[in-house]
């Protein structure tokens, strides 16, 4: 990052993007279901936040995670009622830690 002063915590890598239409599961009530979608640039062992402006009603993302370089996982679930397919807008924030090639053997345990 750059900067004139030392870097603070272990944030190698921070981006927000936004794309217009991510596309959600036909989902039975009390069901939950993945699809995939594709980010470039995203690497496994990314940190992955999410912010939907309007979810709609009984629609809910309960993870989002790289699976594969490139790819995020989203796992979709509803309450009570049941949804159609359709497409929302998602922020989503991209964070990459400094020695997250080595697991997470290589983030911090505590803070010093």
């Amino acid at each position: 990052m750059p900067g004139t002063r030392a870097q603070l915590g272990n944030e190698l890598f921070g981006q927000i993007i936004y794309l217009p239409a991510v596309t959600y599961p036909t989902l039975g009530a009390n069901a939950s279901s993945d699809n995939t979608l594709t980010v470039p640039g995203t690497l496994v062992g990314d940190m992955v936040s999410w912010n939907v402006q309007a979810l709609p009603a009984h629609l809910v993302i309960d993870n989002i995670y790289v699976s594969a370089a490139n790819t995020l996982s989203i796992r979709w679930g509803t309450d009570a009622t049941g949804i159609s397919t359709g497409t929302i807008g998602v922020i989503f924030e991209i964070l990459r830690a400094e020695n997250q090639s080595l697991g997470l053997n290589g983030l911090p345990t505590s803070l010093n």
